[in-house]
């Protein structure tokens, strides 16, 4: 099997990871994830979604609440097919 001369092209994957099209993904992806949460949590907590730059596009999801939400936001993420590799804390 030949090898393969491999360049990686920093520049171009830092385009990418700052274009528009990122950002419409990231915040479509948010937005699914924020839907999927407020119907795992009581309705008088907030949740609310915030999209974000900083060497790439990003959002977050964020539950307003007194109460520990990690796994209502795991479940959400799942559910909307995001692939899910940390686990919540263990609750006592």
């Amino acid at each position: 099997m030949a090898l393969v001369d491999f360049e990686l092209d920093t520049d171009g994957i830092a385009e990418v990871l700052k274009s528009p099209q990122m950002r419409d993904a990231m915040n479509g992806a948010a937005v699914r994830v924020a839907a999927a949460t407020r119907s795992r949590v009581p309705k008088d907590e907030r949740v609310a979604y915030r999209p974000y730059t900083t060497d790439r596009r990003a959002a977050s999801v964020t539950v307003m609440s007194s109460e520990d939400r990690s796994e209502e936001l795991y479940q959400a993420a799942r559910s909307t097919g995001l692939e899910v590799t940390e686990e919540p804390p263990a609750t006592e």
